[in-house]
């Protein structure tokens, strides 16, 4: 009896070793992906080394390549799960305004606000971390090829699901000046995050870059406006 119960708990040892070895190694990568996210949003993808990310990691360059085989590889992991938390937001939110509006179609103001919500707002990880949204700045302004490849791999799909339904929504504007209008409004998006500063600067205090709610706020009706002004 008292050898099957040992025999039993050598097995359970066995068993249990892959899972800790499977949630220590799920831990290292979260936190590789943690640093490298606020690294590549200060310095971009160019200006950021394996060797900083290992450093604030507090790994070595070897082990930093046992999790990653490569820079890319972990721009790649660090823009694939923001990507995947914003273009999910944005497709929840155009399938509940579909669903709310039906045959009527949505109502551009809405749809904007889908847009721009899931970028500025971002939600909160399950770690209770927010999504860096200077990485995101970074994403679309950054003019690395690596950073452009992969951007296109992840917003594609959903701006082009939007665009169609801005164009139902506004279909007296042709398509190509809609093309040309939404294009301003990435840029008009991506300058909020990216230069916070400059807000504060020019109003003289009186603005908080901070405040995204504010920023979505005053941002949809000025978007709106510039889709829907006359061809």
């Amino acid at each position: 009896m008292a050898a099957k119960r040992r025999r039993a708990g050598a097995t359970a040892r066995r068993e249990t070793k892959p899972v800790r070895r499977h949630v220590k190694r799920a831990g290292i990568t979260q936190r590789i992906l943690d640093v490298a996210e606020d690294l590549f949003g200060r310095s971009g993808f160019g200006g950021t080394t394996t060797r900083a990310i290992a450093a604030r990691a507090h790994l070595n360059v070897g082990q930093l390549h046992y999790y990653f085989d490569s820079k890319r590889a972990i721009f790649e992991a660090v823009v694939g799960r923001q990507g995947k938390e914003v273009t999910e937001r944005r497709r929840q939110l155009l399938d509940e305004a579909m669903a709310k509006y039906g045959r009527k179609g949505v109502p551009l103001a809405v749809l904007v606000d889908a847009l721009v919500r899931s970028l500025l707002l971002a939600e909160v990880r399950r770690n209770g971390r927010r999504t860096s949204l200077q990485m995101q700045a970074r994403l679309f302004t950054d003019p690395d090829e690596t950073a452009s490849e992969v951007r296109a791999n992840i917003y594609d799909e959903t701006n082009a699901l939007y665009v169609d339904a801005i164009r139902r929504a506004l279909p007296e504007v042709p398509a190509k000046t809609l093309y040309w209008r939404y294009y301003f409004m990435m840029g008009a998006y991506v300058w909020t995050l990216l230069q916070p500063g400059r807000l504060e600067a020019i109003s003289r205090g009186r603005c908080n870059p901070a405040d995204m709610e504010s920023a979505v706020r005053e941002i949809v009706p000025f978007l709106c406006a510039g889709l829907s002004a006359p061809a």
